[in-house]
Formats: C-alpha cells, sequence, structure tokens
C-alpha cells in the first residue's frame, strides 16, 4: 500500500514543489497569467474534449449520480463558508463569494486529472472530465453572480440580470465549452478522426504536468497570514467534503469505482478559481490565499490517508 501512495502522490507534490520552487525564485517575474492562460484556455480544454467526445453513451449515464454527488459536495461548503463569512467573521460579501468558492471548488483541473490517473489509470478521464465541468458550470455562477452584486451594489448600479450574466460567462469559457461539445459528439456517436486526435492530444497531453506546475505557481504568490477562518476554511475543505462524498456514496450505493473516484475527488484541495475570480473584480483576499496554501500543503496528510482507506473501501 506504501508502495502505490508513493508512486500517486510523490511525483504529484515533487511538480508542484517545483512551481512552487519556480515562483519563488523569479519573484514575480513568471509570467503566471499567460501560464494559467495556456492550461485553463487550451490545453485542458483540448484534453477534456478528447476524454468526453471519446466515452461510451452507457458511460455517461452510469455517472449521473456521481454529478449530483459532487454537486451536494461542493455546495454544502461553499454554503457554509458565505454563512461563516458574514454572520460569524463579518466580512464583506465580495471576499466572502471568493472565500466560497475557493474552499467549495476543490481544485479538480490541476490535480485531478494526474491524481485520479496515477491511482485508477485511463478509465478516470471521462470522472474528471465530468468532475471539471459540473465545478465549472455550477460553482462558477455561484461565485461570479455573489461578486457581480457586490460590484454593482458599489457602484449603485442595478442588480438585475445578474444570473444570466454569470451564465454567459460561464458558458463562453472552454473549460465548460470543450467538455459539453465532447458529450454531444458522444451522444451522436460521431467517431473523431485519428488526424484531429492526435493534433489535439499533442496539445491536451501537457496538461497534467503544466497544471501542477502551475499551481505551484499560484501558491508562491499568494499572502499568508493564518487565523480562525483559515482553519475553518480547511476543515471544510479537506475534512467535511470527503466526509460528505463518503456518506453520500453509502446512501446512494455507487459502483466501487465511481464511489472510490467520488471520495479521491472530494479530498482534493481548495482549488485557485476563485481567487482568480476575485482579482478580476479587484477582490484580493488574503484569507482565502492562505486558505489555498494550508489545504494543498495539507493535502499531503488527508490525501494520503484518502489512498489508504480507499483500500478498504
Amino acid at each position: 500500500m506504501l508502495h502505490e501512495i508513493s508512486y500517486a502522490l510523490v511525483p504529484f507534490f515533487f511538480s508542484m514543489a517545483m512551481g512552487y520552487l519556480a515562483g519563488k525564485l523569479a519573484r514575480g517575474a513568471m509570467p503566471l497569467s499567460a501560464i494559467n492562460s495556456m492550461l485553463v484556455d487550451y490545453a485542458l480544454p483540448f484534453a477534456l474534449f478528447l476524454y468526453t467526445a471519446k466515452m461510451q453513451r452507457a458511460s455517461l449515464g452510469s455517472h449521473l449520480m456521481l454529478i449530483l454527488l459532487l454537486i451536494a459536495v461542493m455546495l454544502v461548503p461553499y454554503f457554509a463558508s458565505l454563512a461563516l463569512s458574514r454572520f460569524v467573521f463579518n466580512v464583506a460579501p465580495s471576499n466572502a463569494a471568493v472565500r466560497a468558492v475557493t474552499i467549495g471548488m476543490p481544485n479538480f483541473a490541476a490535480i485531478g486529472l494526474p491524481l485520479l490517473h496515477s491511482v485508477y489509470g485511463d478509465e478516470s478521464n471521462l470522472t474528471v472530465a465530468l468532475a471539471i465541468t459540473t465545478a465549472s458550470v455550477v460553482m462558477s455562477p455561484a461565485g461570479l453572480i455573489l461578486l457581480e452584486r457586490a460590484k454593482t451594489r458599489d457602484s449603485g448600479g442595478p442588480h438585475t440580470n445578474l444570473l444570466a450574466k454569470a451564465l454567459v460567462t460561464t458558458f463562453v469559457k472552454p473549460i465548460v465549452i470543450a467538455p459539453i461539445l465532447g458529450v454531444f459528439v458522444s451522444l451522436a456517436g460521431w467517431e473523431l478522426p485519428g488526424l484531429l486526435v492526435q493534433s489535439l492530444g499533442i496539445i491536451g497531453s501537457t496538461t497534467a504536468g503544466l497544471a501542477l506546475f502551475s499551481t505551484g505557481l499560484i501558491l508562491a504568490s499568494q499572502p499568508f497570514r493564518l487565523d480562525r477562518e483559515v482553519w475553518a476554511g480547511v476543515a471544510l475543505s479537506n475534512i467535511v467534503q470527503p466526509l460528505i462524498a463518503l456518506a453520500l456514496v453509502v446512501v446512494l450505493a455507487l459502483p466501487k469505482q465511481i464511489a472510490g473516484e467520488a471520495i479521491l475527488l472530494s479530498a482534493i484541495p481548495c482549488g485557485s478559481f476563485g481567487i482568480l475570480f476575485g482579482l478580476s473584480y479587484g477582490v484580493q483576499d488574503t484569507t482565502a490565499g492562505t486558505t489555498l496554501v494550508m489545504s494543498s500543503v495539507l493535502s499531503i496528510v488527508s490525501l494520503t490517508a484518502t489512498i489508504f482507506l480507499l483500500g478498504y473501501l
């Protein structure tokens, strides 16, 4: 078991550590926005399109319960974080939104593919693609609506059509469009030309290493200040989320492999999309940045424990 855990996690954390080291040594000179754009707008969408376009129709049907489970796993910590920020820590709505999305949306895009691939192999590609798509479609509007609302309130503008705005912003993102197109290709029964698969695969194959390296860069760029809200956020992300997944896979009686993939996905640490959304609205939140760093560091323990316990599932 120790051998399997080491092979699953050591390359994963090594790649993140190299990104972190590069970020610290470069002292802000590393083109983080360009690297992130390459990942989110090109490499990852190409990979997600290929994974979903090549899936069997029956596979999509067997994953519907997984999608519902992941929605619950993300929304429960999201609303819990919002409540804590607003009513316990008295945080401004825009900052609360950034923290809630950071905590509720695990880093599926950067960590999901390499982690699940190392544990479950190629069969997990569809699971990760659906997880990333679900997270983008559900959590992006959840965060953008609150940020847009806070912005219009501060500027004195109207609060109309916030949902429509957030949905439009979400559904023009390549990371959302690509897997949805792939699902349509699969449902239509079309087979992608080999030349197209090869062409998209060249860029798509860079996703795993690029994603982990860019995560390290993002961690290196975050301000750091520990407080009670950070620890509450880490607990929601690293402990509560996988426990919710564990309870739901038992209640829903999911097949063993899908259940294991769901629990492992839920144990993935905080993602950076909430922070990136905040920056686009001029909100730089130190607590969210610190939560991202601590969740990622402590995931060494939580992911190791999760993979170990999955051996007994």
